[in-house]
């Protein structure tokens, strides 16, 4: 079995979190690989082929495709059919509650299981579901206004977490596009 990653990717609008996914995404794609994009609208990731994920066999495929989020219960179909591949959930506030789901909490356990790396993309701490910070295995840092002590009591090494986002806000004054990678 190959090691997977659970990756936290925070920072507001304009910083280069889209970017840097798409350089995830791209990757993923040249190894052969499959990615599926979750999006809250149909306005982002367009240069995708949408995909409805209605039967088991819209699971099988080779590249990248995006879901466009109509409701949790996919989630229970991406457990039972998704494997070997990147899933990334961007701008996951806009869909995923605070209270993990059974389904999601799954995915984030037995992703070693069923080979599957995936990326939480939000604008800041609070836009990513509590659960995610327990299972993630690095934080890749942009500039952000949301405060970490939100999520101090469910990040393993809160105090590295805290110290490289001062440094990133910092840093970002000069540079926006500056970010930093905290494996855990």
């Amino acid at each position: 079995m190959r090691t997977t990653k659970q990756i936290i990717l925070l920072g507001f609008n304009g910083t280069g979190k889209t970017t840097l996914t798409r350089k995830f995404v791209e990757s993923e794609i040249s190894r052969g690989g499959k990615v599926l994009v979750i999006t809250p609208d149909y306005s982002e990731w367009n240069n995708l082929e949408v995909t409805r994920l209605d039967k088991p066999t819209d699971f099988d495929y080779i590249g990248a495709r995006r879901y466009v989020w109509e409701d949790e219960r996919i989630l229970k179909k991406i457990n039972a059919f998704w494997f070997d591949g990147l899933i990334v959930f961007d701008d996951c506030r806009a869909y995923l509650t605070t209270v993990t789901s059974p389904e999601l909490k799954r995915m984030y356990i037995r992703r070693r299981q069923k080979m599957t790396d995936i990326i939480m993309v939000g604008h800041g701490f609070t836009d990513v579901p509590p659960q995610a910070f327990t299972n993630a295995s690095e934080f890749i840092l942009f500039k952000t206004k949301d405060n970490v002590n939100r999520r101090k009591n469910v990040i393993l090494n809160f105090d590295e977490i805290a110290e490289a986002q001062q440094r990133v806000n910092k840093e970002s004054d000069s540079n926006i596009h500056h970010y930093e990678i905290i494996k855990t």
